[in-house]
């Protein structure tokens, strides 16, 4: 299950600058957007609820011009839209001042639902008949936004997040290169260039027919960019799918070790731990790797093929069927 907040504030707080200049644009020029300090997650209150929770990203922002104003910017980011996000923001923005006394710019961003685009929403409190104006906020609905009106600015965080909007008459692979194309050619750092390839490869879901698209396009002359940027990234979440792998088995191996040792001397226990991790290890690294081909390769796996090539135990096995997924047609050409 993906972790929407963590993906997100760590997407957003690599792009800070484009965000603001994306949702707020004539108050992003006024501020030092390339320059923020990210407060500490802090810990409120949710009223009247008494949840506590911590807040997705706020950061502080000092002004351009002039005696140097400093403004706190608070995001957060949510699955789905909610009628009573409004409030929700007007509560962590009181306590935001109070704990600040700072002027605070609250957005929202949802992954679904909510009206396209930017918009500023407001919060009303009727007495008596009469409408009090409480209480503004930014909202950015993704999912109905138009992704061509994205992908067309200079914002590479724009790009990214167009992985979630409406294709705009597009096919499913023809949107998902279309979002990858200028990642591919613009100049950006590795950290970067990761983030916006994840946030697409994790919400542009590929059924069969149009991964088999996808691949087609791929294989085009103009496409060779992306195509090299793809292989790039399943290397690196392969290779990190192992070396976590490698991790965890490495840290069983030490358990099994001090659990060894303590029976049959301290240092043959440690040192028959760590080999067996290794081995752990390095068998779990060649599970993930053949799943990351065989998605790559078939698209999204049903559970019951995951869960047999989860059982595999046989090194050997899994770099036999590794070295032929390439070759194969289906999936059960490969016994799967």
């Amino acid at each position: 299950m993906t972790d929407h907040d963590q993906f997100f504030k760590n997407l957003f707080q690599e792009f800070f600058g484009d965000l603001l200049r994306i949702v707020a644009p004539e108050l992003a020029a006024k501020l030092r957007v390339e320059e923020p300090t990210f407060l500490e997650s802090e810990l409120f209150t949710s009223f009247p609820e008494g949840r506590h929770r911590y807040l997705d990203l706020v950061a502080r922002v000092r002004s351009v011009a002039g005696e140097p104003e400093v403004v706190l910017v608070h995001v957060e980011v949510e699955a789905r839209a909610r009628r009573t996000m409004g409030w929700r923001l007007l509560d962590y923005a009181a306590q935001l001042w109070l704990a600040h006394h700072l002027p605070v710019l609250p957005v929202v961003v949802y992954l679904r639902g909510g009206r396209p685009d930017v918009t500023r929403e407001e919060v009303h409190m009727e007495i008596v008949g009469d409408v009090f104006h409480l209480f503004s906020y930014l909202a950015f609905g993704l999912s109905r936004s138009d992704a061509r009106e994205y992908l067309v600015l200079a914002e590479p965080l724009a790009w990214g997040l167009a992985g979630l909007m409406q294709p705009g008459g597009a096919s499913v692979a023809r949107h998902k290169l279309a979002c990858l194309a200028p990642i591919a050619k613009a100049r950006l750092s590795d950290r970067q260039r990761v983030l916006l390839v994840n946030c697409i490869e994790t919400y542009v879901d590929l059924n069969d027919a149009a991964q088999r698209e996808y691949e087609a396009l791929l294989a085009e002359e103009g496409n060779r960019e992306v195509a090299t940027m793809e292989m790039t990234w399943a290397d690196r979440i392969a290779h990190e799918a192992r070396e976590s792998a490698l991790r965890e088995g490495l840290e069983k191996g030490r358990e099994a070790g001090r659990q060894e040792g303590r029976e049959e001397g301290r240092e043959e226990g440690r040192e028959e731990g760590r080999e067996k991790g290794r081995e752990e290890g390095r068998e779990e690294g060649q599970r993930e790797l053949l799943l990351s081909l065989l998605e790559r390769r078939f698209g999204p796996l049903p559970p019951e093929v995951a869960k047999r090539v989860r059982a595999l135990g046989s090194p050997d096995e899994l770099s036999r069927l590794a070295a032929r997924v390439l070759d194969a047609s289906t999936l059960e050409e490969l016994g799967l």
